[in-house]
């Protein structure tokens, strides 16, 4: 297993550590169908299930994209409250989970528009669809006990920019496949394999650099 291999597989181990107000059920197919004609039909408690199971994702993509702090949980309230204006419109051809997450995708990125950053972080490099990557990532069982703290990995993950971070997160802490990425975002399905790619690469280098300068131990 590579250093990098190790950094991924502490990445996905964690990812039921993070937590946002809770933890995050899982809901699909007939229960996502039964939660979402309860809160159309008025349900208080519905709505808040479905806030609880998916806050912490929607605060993960908010705050990758915005990186302010101070911000994300107003633009958690934006994003639920589109989701509440809006679900009625939402006809399952993605999962819930996705389409929520979408949602808040487009908060963070109209927040970004009014902003006028909207350029800067949408830097994007297309590769070579036959290049396949970001298909594979390490298991949890794979965790690497120097990185189990995740000080080191985190500190690797700030060196990336914006759009990396949060399809690195999408993928190894919320353990979204690449057409979700791809739904949420509205990203290329090449463009989201560079962003790993590169990624990927950049948090070898940076670990490299930190075990060599013994900041591991």
């Amino acid at each position: 297993m590579s250093l990098l291999g190790e950094a991924l597989s502490a990445l996905r181990g964690r990812r039921r550590d993070v937590a946002v107000g809770g933890a995050e059920p899982a809901t699909a197919g007939d229960d996502d169908r039964a939660l979402v004609r309860a809160i159309i039909d008025g349900s208080h408690a519905a709505f808040a299930q479905l806030v609880q199971a998916h806050q912490r994702t929607c605060a993960h993509v908010i705050g990758r994209m915005v990186g302010d702090r101070d911000q994300v949980a107003d633009l958690l309230q934006e994003t639920f409250l589109a989701v509440f204006r809006q679900l009625h419109r939402f006809r399952f051809e993605c999962s819930l989970r996705t389409w929520v997450s979408r949602v808040a995708y487009t908060t963070a990125l109209q927040y970004l528009r009014r902003r006028r950053l909207e350029a800067q972080w949408m830097v994007a490099v297309e590769v070579p669809e036959e290049l396949g990557i970001g298909d594979e990532g390490p298991g949890p069982a794979e965790l690497s006990e120097a990185l189990q703290a995740g000080r080191t990995l985190g500190a690797a993950l700030e060196r990336l920019t914006a759009p990396q971070r949060l399809i690195v997160g999408l993928h190894y802490l919320e353990d979204f496949d690449l057409a979700e990425i791809e739904q949420v975002t509205g990203l290329a399905r090449g463009t989201i394999k560079s962003h790993l790619f590169r990624a990927r690469q950049l948090l070898k280098q940076e670990l490299t650099r930190r075990t060599t300068a013994g900041e591991l131990l």
